[in-house]
């Protein structure tokens, strides 16, 4: 996929026609050196049982790689792929695909994130575990340091099995006495509001993904929350108490309204459960995800009540592990919005144990962080935070099914409610539910859903202000949300900055995007602490290439190169022009301005890299 542009008067952008051009190229993940997992005491003590690890590795899209008949690797590709499997051999292991969906589903899901992105989608079938065996964790590692190393392995890395789902954090919070008081404005999310319009999700599918859930709770058991046909449950979610994690969260987001009991807060959405432990195939988190995004049209909400071992050594969002960071990027390429909690492990994604993370990019997703209940919103001591995390709920306090603190009516576990729901996975459901009413209002209103990015824009936007502590944004409003749902057209673009940049005589110049990128509106680049008095250009392209160039680093795939613009004397300049209709959605773009420099490296300077994405 290509745009291209004609600088006459200022910035005008024409699209070619769609179909029959080029995608844009996927940009592989680079995980860095594979690093042997530790866990600090908290996350050690939030475990029911001795950690366990799983390898798992990524082939390069490329080299298609698959297992035969007999349990060895190939490339359809034809490409040498013996060295991988030799050091299999070594060390007398074996492999399994990660993802336990048919190769027609898969090749469905990627097409269709391909069609509506313009970007070259992963091999999904190229995704990998180790089998398990008796290899300690120390020869685990060596072999995975080995096989990252190969050409066509794209990345390798541990995954945590069984962690918690992230909720019930001590100490118990006080009963709120049956009021669910997330509903009111302010407080709340302004629920009350929404029902006063009709909004309540109707035409939207919620698919929550975790372990387990009760389906026979007196408030559950008029809907059918749709538990994935052919998996069972496996017995150690019910031994562990799991199935009232679920519980808990489907009754926020869904109860049913009926006069006892609690309501949903988005009570017409229809319900889907996929749970990540199963009789038929154990442990299998990323096939879980997989398959509810598969299953999920555009507009629908996955959500990810999960979290796994961070590089800190705490528990932080689940699209840590590149798998599933791989799996949620093409579900969000495929229009579909995926909410995740952001995990109870008190982890500052911005530390640099996470620069690697932050270096992926952007899956799409929307994080969630855990916010104190009532007026002030601030951050939880517990939740995870940082830039990556977009929105909070209440992780304390909240009311809802299950578990039996609250109450539990005829000694009757169908009929237990708890007023201590707490964590990124109590509010984690604020967030998915609040997705699926604005969804709904949104295709009444335009016919169509909004697209990922442009959700999560619109609900940091319109949300109520964050309180102290660590960075983990707004707290939804749905009246606000609701009511600047008619001019979302004009909603700004989320302009990224993805660093780089390379200092001239002021310094290294600072790159800013404004605007919006929706069909119409104008979109802005500005330039700051550029060199005064001469000419800089604007690089941009559909893909990030990160190659050594003039001293710097290229950060786009340069597609497209304008200019010259005039910096002025207070060292500024800026593009910009109107957006065309016929842009697809979630088309990345990045952007970089390189200037004329004779005190920079060769001649030139350049600022940070900026990424967008089209709505």
């Amino acid at each position: 996929m290509r745009l291209h542009l004609l600088v006459a008067l200022g910035l005008s952008f024409f699209a070619a026609p769609v179909l029959s051009q080029e995608l844009a190229a996927r940009r592989p993940l680079d995980l860095g050196p594979l690093r042997v997992p530790v866990l600090n005491t908290d996350a050690l003590d939030a475990l029911a049982a001795p950690p366990r690890f799983e390898l798992q590795l990524k082939f390069s899209d490329a080299a298609l790689a698959r297992l035969t008949s007999a349990g060895r690797l190939e490339s359809r590709a034809g490409l040498p792929i013996g060295a991988a499997q030799g050091l299999l051999d070594e060390q007398g292991v074996s492999l399994r695909p990660l993802v336990q969906l048919s190769e027609t589903r898969l090749l469905a899901l990627q097409s269709r994130a391909a069609t509506r992105s313009g970007v070259a989608q992963p091999d999904l079938a190229g995704l990998f575990a180790v089998n398990e065996s008796e290899l300690s964790l120390e020869r685990l590692a060596q072999l995975g340091q080995a096989l990252q190393e190969l050409d066509l392995v794209e990345f390798a890395q541990f995954e945590l099995l069984a962690p918690p789902p992230p909720g019930d954090i001590a100490p118990a919070t006080p009963d709120l006495s049956g009021n669910q008081n997330y509903f009111a404005p302010s407080s709340g999310m302004d629920v009350d509001y929404a029902r006063s319009v009709g909004a309540l999700g109707a035409g939207v599918r919620i698919a929550d993904c975790e372990y387990g859930w009760n389906p026979d709770h007196e408030d559950l058991n008029d809907i059918n929350i749709n538990l994935e046909p052919g998996q069972t449950i496996h017995p150690s979610v019910y031994s562990n108490g799991w199935d009232s994690h679920g519980t808990a969260v489907i009754g926020e987001t869904s109860a049913v309204v009926n006069g006892y009991g609690v309501s949903g807060i988005a009570p017409d959405a229809d319900v889907a459960t996929y749970t990540e432990w199963s009789v038929q195939q154990g442990l299998r988190r990323v096939t879980a995800i997989t398959n509810a995004i598969a299953d999920s049209a555009p507009g629908d909400v996955v959500l990810l009540e999960m979290q796994t071992g961070g590089a800190g050594g705490g528990l932080g969002p689940a699209e840590l592990n590149g798998a599933v960071f791989t799996v949620v990027k093409t579900g969000t390429d495929a229009g579909v919005v995926v909410v995740g909690a952001a995990g109870n492990g008190s982890q500052d994604l911005d530390a640099p144990a996470y620069a690697g993370y932050l270096a992926q990019g952007d899956s799409g997703a929307i994080i969630v962080g855990a916010g104190s209940a009532g007026g002030s919103h601030s951050t939880l001591s517990f939740s995870t935070f940082g830039s990556r995390v977009n929105v909070q709920g209440w992780g304390t306090s909240v009311f809802t099914l299950g578990y039996g603190g609250f109450a539990q009516y005829g000694g009757d576990k169908n009929q237990r409610y708890t007023s201590t729901f707490n964590g990124t996975s109590s509010a984690s459901p604020f967030v998915a539910a609040a997705c699926a009413i604005v969804q709904s209002e949104a295709k009444a209103m335009f016919g169509v859903p909004l697209v990922p990015q442009q959700l999560r824009a619109l609900l940091v936007d319109t949300g109520t202000a964050q309180g102290g502590g660590g960075h983990i944004g707004p707290l939804p409003d749905l009246k606000a949300a609701l009511q600047a749902l008619p001019f979302v057209d004009s909603f700004p673009a989320e302009w990224v900055d993805i660093g780089g940049g390379l200092a001239g005589s002021g310094g290294v110049p600072v790159a800013t995007g404004e605007g919006s990128l929706f069909a119409g509106s104008t979109a802005k680049l500005k330039l700051a602490n550029g060199t005064f008095f001469t000419d800089a250009y604007l690089v941009w392209g559909f893909s990030r290439i990160d190659v050594a160039f003039r001293g710097g680093v290229m950060i786009p795939a340069p597609d497209i190169l304008t200019g010259p613009f005039f910096v002025t004397v207070g060292g500024s300049t800026n593009a910009q022009g109107p957006m065309p209709s016929g842009v697809p959605s979630d088309l990345p773009i990045y952007f970089q301005w390189w200037t004329n420099d004779a005190s920079g490296p060769l001649g030139w300077t350049a600022s940070n890299g900026l990424e967008v994405f089209t709505p």
